[in-house]
């Protein structure tokens, strides 16, 4: 069960960085400020809350990977109880690949809280602007904010750099 565990977490890492790549916007590099993807995220509480996946899955990049998230940690059971601290928060910039493609950028909010099974979490949530977008404009990668996932950084030549570490024992 560990190694299923495992090999989902790295899938998801990869989608997550084809559908940010997929759905970004080329002509639109305006940063995302730190109260817009607050906004963001308080939609994804409620949305949350409330048990609506589908509304919750509006706000991400990949509604499949959402959809992936959400049984991955546990479904409807895990919905932390409490809203999510943030503790930091990022700009990621754009990065133009050797091979032309382009990664695009945007504000990470590193949330912390308990899941609604007693769980610590960490997870890394990434707002970028994507044209493909109904919500003014804006995207969400790890809409399932206690997915305990982090956000991949795409370097100049292709190669990764992992994003914060996830403190959660169970998910690697």
């Amino acid at each position: 069960m560990q190694v299923l565990r495992i090999i989902i977490a790295v899938v998801i890492i990869i989608c997550s960085f084809a559908a940010i790549s997929v759905f970004a916007s080329s002509e639109n590099n305006e940063e995302v400020s730190v109260e817009e993807a607050t906004s963001l995220l308080n939609q994804a509480v409620a949305y949350a809350q409330a048990r609506d996946l589908a509304k919750l899955c509006e706000l991400a990049s990949s509604k499949g990977i959402c959809r992936h998230q959400w049984e991955d940690a546990d479904g409807e059971q895990a919905v932390p109880d409490e809203p999510p601290q943030i503790v930091d928060t990022y700009l990621l910039p754009t990065v133009h690949l050797k091979n032309g493609d382009k990664a695009v950028g945007g504000r990470v909010l590193v949330l912390e809280g308990v899941d609604g099974l007693g769980k610590p979490y960490r997870t890394e949530f990434f707002v970028f602007r994507s044209g493909d977008s109904g919500l003014e404009g804006l995207a969400v990668t790890n809409v399932i904010y206690w997915c305990g996932y982090g956000i991949r950084q795409p370097n100049e030549d292709g190669t990764m750099t992992t994003g914060h570490p996830n403190p959660r024992p169970d998910v690697a």
